[in-house]
């Protein structure tokens, strides 16, 4: 299975201290060359900066870069950035079976690009389906805590507590 991330997961799953899900889950992750500068350099003592380092030392994240500046391009556009656009074109590139996003643009953009998608809530479900974490909403609450805007009220959360029959 080919998983490409893009940041958020990387950085929504270290603020509520489940990052090692995404090795349990999916062993070996790619990421674009700009997801460290974003969460490791830009991200510096947040959330996510030193699990992710950690996982490059230890290979199972690992950076790959996508010289198809054309494809870049083509996925660049109002609300894609450029770095968004590489992440999608990395998951198309080395025919990912999944990629993990939470940004609605993001995720999208890439399903019209034929992509299955995955975000943090999603993993965070199958953590629960599986019996790794007890309880899911106090998990939800946590990552809204730490900064990620989901409303308790809204489809997302609410379907997500249906779906391990916590309401």
């Amino acid at each position: 299975m080919i998983v490409v991330t893009d940041s958020g997961p990387l950085i929504h799953l270290a603020a509520v201290n489940q990052f090692r899900l995404l090795n349990r889950f999916f062993q070996h992750l790619l990421i674009a060359p700009q997801i460290p500068e974003e969460v490791v350099t830009q991200g510096t003592g947040r959330a996510g900066s030193l699990e992710l380092q950690r996982a490059l030392q230890e290979k199972w994240i690992t950076v790959e870069e996508v010289v198809d500046c054309a494809l870049i391009d083509r996925l660049t556009v109002p609300n894609i950035s450029k770095t968004d656009a590489a992440v999608i074109a990395a998951a198309l590139v080395h025919h990912a079976t999944l990629l993990l996003a939470d940004d609605i643009a993001v995720r999208t953009l890439a399903m019209r690009e034929g992509l299955t998608v995955m975000g943090t809530i999603g993993i965070l479900v199958h953590a629960r389906v599986e019996g790794i974490i007890d309880r899911l909403q106090p998990v939800l609450d946590q990552l809204m805590a730490s900064g990620l805007y989901l409303d308790p009220a809204g489809r997302v959360y609410q379907d997500a507590l249906r779906r391990v029959q916590e309401r």
